[in-house]
């Protein structure tokens, strides 16, 4: 930057006269221009600070001391304008204020709340970005010595940062008039022209191509991670966005804060190792990535200059080392923090550009969720990457008569899903989530809220707070308390050896610290909460299975949670045999009609809350699984289902019975409505979700088998052809990989490398054999004809054609069923948010009320 020599003036007082020149627009300037011009007044272009200051603000001066910042800052008096079809700025010379003032002392109640009203209506008023300035000032005076100063600009001519500068030098420049002085700042060495001509300078384009090559090669098979909606995308919805905060207790904040001085890392760092952990929990993912943004002021000179600097880089982290610790995962996101940080100078645009990732135009490119820290007046160090304040107490910014005591910005939308944003305020660090509601309901924010929290606490070995019910929230819940246990039922199985809670206790905890890698870690600390995953669980059931000689249902690992609840129920001291889960208990809804989803390959009870959800929260839903290894003498489908009606019998002994199974389980299913019919209960429905009739196929006719599966091939290749074209290369080795993993033969050739000690063990063994030895069952089982209603429904995965039927096998044997298509591709998509809505609107249509 050293060919930069232009000087601003000293300031006056008075507003210094130019004429107007024109400039080429910053990367960042012409992506805001391109945004105002697909969707102009969006207010998530807007930056809007709200600025809370103590003491008695006299209006004149405050507006004298803007329109002094305005002569200042050449940014504040830039409009965006096309030249040849190309923005350009137009930087003007003196320029009007836009200001206003408003009282609110005289009102009764809570000023304050009236007052954040109007700032975010405020925040939400449109710019014409052809006319400078864009930016505007309103004063709510909500009391003798109390002000709110609302400061909200267009994002092409301001950030973040900028509202940092601005404020440190309007308070400045006040005390300094009020008293009757020429305010001394010093003068800048460049405008934010200059940095726009220095971003298209030979070396810095020639470090950018090098960062854009970087970028290309870290994401090039990136899959999009998208947090779950609660409502299906829409083509042509208006974005709608809505804000919630969770305040992080104090001894929390204190410990993120040590903890990541211990491991030389910020707390930003240690927050989106949290974070990421939580994502990949959530969505099953083991290659995670979120957005953020760097300041983009590496340069000391350019750390005092208003301007758009802001950049969003990607952090990508591989969740696949199960057995990582915490400080291991920490480690290797600031490393990923420090390599973005390293490569920069690559605009954001550039780097989706160069991937060209399937736009469907509903979803952010590359990430949709964000997570940044919000730059405060404390900040003290260079201001290139993530300036991250101390947490010691300060003094507030204060010079003369009037001190700000709070620098806020109202909530105006985002170009992300989730924007997550944590800042350091007087009361401690603040955690805030923007998110588009169209897509998500305020319980599930919250949930993801708790989570982060309960996460957090883990990490830094703090007890946790008291677990929140999912009614409250959507997170995750574990079946812990009186009264899930409450709705255990007890198979007729062989009972295990007990071992004493005593000898059992400090062989769990010795295995859960060191899988987890946190030595300090209670009984009482949750599994998933403490970064924990599905694949690490079934790591830890095999140590555990290894250390105590005892088998250790998948199922039982899940429901737990904590070392103390699974030593209870391997001890004896809580039901075992069968897990019976309520997804929704609905208790203000006595005696409404409710599901009972048969589960019993799979370990993932929430599989079906979606389902659960889409039916109603008024209705009860629970899910029920004997244990994950069938006892011998339960060598019969029809065995099998009797053991499960026995087990529904018990749990719900009266009342009306619907069940519903998905693959496999819902041949069980079947079974067991069957069972139960022919027992006297009521029946009224049965839904099997992407279920064939074990025998369909092999009963054919020879000609008509062979017809059949030719379809049934070409239906599937076509499919994945598809998906291939739209999701890429990856989506068929994903595939490829499932393939392999539920082939036997394949786990046959690993099982014998592991007796050889030639590769470890599979952690989906258990999960494989029960699926082998549920598969074998069905397709030994004779269905016998049911009279009960009964709903096939079929998603995506299952192909059409002439030659195979649509009620998938079961005309024959189900008198009164009906089929229906829901949209959903892939083993488990018919359980999409969309399929789901369609089942359960269907459901109501069959007479469910």
């Amino acid at each position: 930057m050293r060919h930069f020599t232009q000087e601003t003036p000293a300031l006056t007082g008075e507003p210094v006269a130019g004429a107007d020149f024109t400039a080429r627009c910053s990367h960042s300037q012409t992506r805001f221009w391109l945004l105002d011009q697909l969707r102009p007044g969006d207010p998530s272009l807007h930056v809007a600070a709200r600025w809370r200051i103590a003491g008695r603000l006299d209006a004149d001066t405050l507006v004298r001391s803007f329109r002094l910042l305005l002569d200042r800052h050449e940014a504040l008096r830039t409009s965006i304008v096309a030249e040849g079809g190309r923005p350009v700025q137009r930087i003007a010379g003196p320029v009007p204020l836009p200001f206003s003032e408003i009282d609110l002392s005289g009102l009764p109640g809570d000023r304050l709340e009236e007052a954040l009203t109007l700032a975010d209506a405020e925040a939400g008023k449109p710019f014409d970005l052809t006319r400078a300035p864009l930016l505007r000032v309103t004063l709510l005076r909500l009391g003798r010595g109390d002000s709110l100063l609302l400061v909200t600009a267009h994002h092409s001519i301001c950030d973040g940062w900028s509202m940092v500068v601005l404020a440190r030098e309007f308070i400045a420049v006040y005390g300094a008039l009020i008293r009757g002085q020429a305010p001394n700042l010093p003068p800048q060495a460049l405008h934010y022209a200059d940095f726009a001509e220095w971003e298209i300078s030979p070396a810095v384009a020639a470090a950018a191509e090098r960062d854009l090559a970087f970028w290309a090669r870290s994401l090039r098979d990136l899959t999009p991670l998208e947090w779950p909606p609660d409502h299906p995308r829409r083509p042509g919805r208006e974005r709608r966005f809505a804000a919630r905060s969770r305040r992080i207790p104090t001894e929390l904040g204190l410990r993120m804060s040590a903890c990541a001085r211990e491991h030389g890392a910020t707390v930003f760092a240690l927050a989106c190792t949290v974070l990421l952990g939580i994502l990949g929990t959530r969505t099953g993912r083991g290659d995670v990535a979120i957005g953020t943004q760097v300041l983009g002021r590496d340069e000391v000179d350019l750390e005092g200059i208003v301007g758009s600097f802001v950049n969003t880089l990607v952090l990508r982290t591989d969740l696949g080392a199960g057995g990582a610790s915490f400080a291991e995962r920490l480690a290797a996101t600031r490393q990923t923090i420090l390599d973005a940080c390293d490569h920069a100078l690559a605009p954001f645009d550039r780097v989706v550009q160069a991937l060209a990732p399937c736009r469907d135009g509903l979803r952010p490119p590359l990430v949709s969720v964000n997570f940044r820290l919000r730059p405060t007046v404390e900040a003290t160090q260079s201001a290139g990457a993530f300036p991250e304040p101390d947490t010691a107490p300060r003094e507030r910014m204060a010079c003369g008569p009037i001190r700000l005591t709070d620098l806020d910005y109202a909530a105006t939308g985002s170009f992300f899903d989730i924007d997550l944003e944590l800042a350091l305020t007087e009361a401690g660090w603040l955690l805030t989530c923007e998110y588009d509601s169209g897509l998500y309901e305020a319980r599930t924010i919250a949930g993801l809220l708790d989570d982060f929290e309960r996460s957090a606490c883990a990490a830094v070995g703090m007890r946790l707070p008291d677990p929140i019910p999912f009614a409250e929230t959507a997170g995750r819940s574990s079946a812990t308390g009186a009264a899930n246990r409450a709705g255990a039922a007890t198979a007729a199985d062989p009972a295990a050896d007990h071992h004493s809670p005593d000898d059992l206790l400090p062989v769990l905890r010795e295995i859960w610290r060191e899988m987890l890698g946190q030595p300090d870690l209670t009984d009482e600390d949750d599994f998933f909460a403490s970064g924990g995953h599905s694949l690490l669980a079934a790591r830890v059931v095999a140590r555990i299975e290894a250390a105590t000689g005892r088998r250790v249902p998948l199922w039982s690992f899940f429901e737990a949670g904590t070392v103390a609840r699974l030593c209870a129920l391997l001890g004896g001291e809580e039901p075992a045999g069968v897990r019976h889960h309520a997804l929704q208990e609905a208790p203000q809804a006595e005696g409404r009609p409710g599901f009972t989803a048969i589960h019993h390959a799979a370990a993932d009870q929430e599989l079906f809350r979606p389902l659960a959800e889409a039916l109603g929260e008024d209705r009860p839903f629970a899910t029920i699984q004997l244990e994950s290894r069938l006892p011998p003498q339960e060598d019969t489908l029809q065995r099998l289902a009797g053991a499960y009606r026995e087990a529904i019998d018990a749990a719900q002994p009266e009342g009306a019975i619907r069940l519903v199974g998905f693959c496999r389980s819902g041949v069980l299913a079947f079974e067991t409505a069957r069972q139960l019919a022919a027992a006297g209960r009521d029946v009224p429905l049965v839904v099997l979700i992407d279920c064939w009739e074990p025998g369909y196929f092999r009963r054919l006719r020879p000609l008509a088998q062979l017809r059949a599966r030719t379809a049934y091939r070409r239906g599937r290749l076509a499919a994945l052809l598809r998906h291939a074209r739209r999701d890429g290369a990856g989506y068929i080795a994903s595939r490829a990989g499932l393939w392999l993993r539920a082939n036997p033969a394949w786990r046959g050739l690993l099982r014998g490398l592991h007796r050889i000690g030639l590769a470890s063990a599979n952690p989906e063994e258990a999960f494989w054999r029960v699926t082998d030895e549920l598969d074998a069952l069905a397709l030994a089982y004779t269905p016998q004809p049911y009279a009960g209603p009964v709903l096939i429904v079929r998603s995506e995965s299952i192909p059409v054609a002439a030659a195979l039927d649509p009620m998938l096998g079961w005309r024959a044997y189900a008198e009164r069923a009906e089929t229906l298509t829901i949209p959903g591709f892939g083993h488990e998509g018919a359980f999409s948010l969309t399929g789901c809505r369609v089942m359960a609107a269907k459901i109501h249509l069959m007479g469910w009320r």
